[in-house]
């Protein structure tokens, strides 16, 4: 399954793309699917090993990019 690593989140100037990376180190809160729009999360790089990604608040079967419901 693909892993989002990037997302947009709002500034004052309109939507912006950010890498993982930068919302980990900036700690933000929340974006958008850079594919279908719907709210997402980051999530830093796991314990386990798991890389660090955004993933989808809701699960949305439209988007390439969302996980499985939970």
């Amino acid at each position: 399954m693909p892993k989002s690593i990037t997302c947009e989140v709002k500034r004052q100037m309109g939507w912006r793309v950010m890498t993982i990376d930068e919302a980990v180190l900036t700690r933000e809160q929340q974006g958008r699917c850079i594919e279908c729009h719907e709210p997402v999360r980051a999530h830093k790089t796991g314990t386990t090993g798991q890389a660090a990604h955004f993933e989808h608040l809701k699960s949305n079967p439209r988007c390439s990019l969302s996980g499985r419901a939970r």
